[in-house]
């Protein structure tokens, strides 16, 4: 009735991470039950060998869930730095387009006056120097 898509989710919604906590916390209560239960000395160490295991086990699933806590913790001090670099860059960009911008409106205005310098010597060159007008 249930789909593998669902058989799925519902296994990593109660097991967590998908590390098999759940099961060997199950397994863990069941041999301590069997521990308890346990008729003779050599079944009781038998069982309390399995306890000590899968507490093994545990202890190494959550030192590697700490270890991956940490590095996602380093892990982002690193994103934030670089967040802080490229937003750094992004000011530094937008100050250095205003500044071009500045130089473009400059360049244009000494172009704007050059062409009307031009246009006046055009203009003063059509007519007689000072000393032919003397003349």
């Amino acid at each position: 009735s249930f789909s593998p898509d669902e058989v799925i989710r519902k296994r990593l919604l109660i097991d967590g991470d998908g590390a098999g906590d759940d099961r060997r916390i199950n397994l863990l209560v069941k041999s301590f039950i069997k521990w308890c239960n346990s008729g003779s000395q050599e079944e009781g160490y038998f069982q309390y060998q399995r306890m000590l295991s899968t507490l093994s086990q545990c202890e190494f699933s959550m030192g590697k869930t700490l270890l991956v806590y940490d590095m996602n913790l380093r892990e982002m001090e690193n994103y934030e730095k670089i967040y802080k670099d490229i937003e750094n860059s992004i000011t530094a960009a937008h100050e250095k387009i205003s500044e071009c911008k500045k130089q473009i409106l400059q360049a244009k205005r000494i172009r704007k006056n050059r062409q009307e310098y031009d246009a006046l010597a055009k203009v003063i060159q059509h007519h007689p120097d000072r000393h032919e007008t003397l003349k």
